[in-house]
């Protein structure tokens, strides 16, 4: 098995185990207590094992300072109310180490790499659409929009802050003039346009929505929310 590249193996063991003694060394209290002291300082581990009184780290030496490897070497550190004294593999050690365990290390290091590239594919989808919504500007009847959801809110606003009844006018009239444009029946909705209300929707008391008032008085609800998706759609 070869090491694969980029990759330090660096043993770790319990300096004084007094003879008798039962001990067994919790490689997870080793990997927490290193991560926890020198990831600060740019050391990444990728895999871990213990045996009873020792074990192995993978360290990526991908931008890794020298500095900080020396420190670790060097280092003694007290875990499980032990010294642990950490060495770096080289020569036969190491080689003995792939041929035992890499088996091992590469059955758990497909799971983290599969782990890492779904959460890279996700990061850059969620960049290409904060991209794509940052670049997405909107103007109606007159006004800008930084992107989508300012004119969702634009909506939301009129529809929380008039009462039931009341006649939208100035921007307000202008704004939902503009959005119903973009309603699949647009010609059939506003035939005979007067003005513009919100107030309950006809069948479901709770929900609040905008109105379409004809000449001869009669309503005919809309949903302001479809006409917005199709907004964002044409773009």
């Amino acid at each position: 098995m070869l090491c694969p590249l980029f990759r330090l193996i660096v043993q770790f063991n319990v300096e004084e185990i007094k003879e008798g003694e039962e001990f067994k060394v919790n490689w997870k209290e080793v990997e927490k207590a290193v991560r926890e002291k020198y990831s600060p300082l740019g050391l990444k581990m990728t895999y871990a094992r213990g045996d009873d009184h020792g074990g192995q780290l993978a360290i990526s030496n991908l931008r890794l300072k020298t500095e900080v490897l020396d420190q670790l070497l060097a280092d003694s550190m007290t875990i499980q109310e032990k010294a642990f004294k950490f060495s770096k593999l080289e020569g036969e050690p190491l080689k003995e180490f792939w041929q035992n365990q890499g088996g091992h290390y590469n059955f758990c290091i497909q799971h983290k790499l599969r782990q890492a590239k779904k959460a890279s594919k996700a990061r850059q989808v969620e960049k290409r659409e904060s991209v794509k919504r940052a670049k997405t500007s909107y103007e109606i009847a007159g006004v800008y929009y930084l992107d989508i959801n300012k004119v969702k809110s634009k909506s939301r606003a009129i529809l929380n802050l008039k009462k039931d009844g009341e006649r939208l006018e100035g921007n307000d009239e202008a704004f939902v003039k503009e959005i119903i444009s973009f309603h699949e029946r647009t010609d059939a909705k506003m035939a005979d346009f007067d003005h513009f209300e919100v107030g309950s929707h006809p069948q479901f008391d709770k929900t609040r929505c905008f109105f379409v008032v004809r000449k001869d008085g009669a309503k005919e609800d809309f949903s302001i929310t479809k006409c917005i998706q199709k907004l964002e759609e044409s773009q």
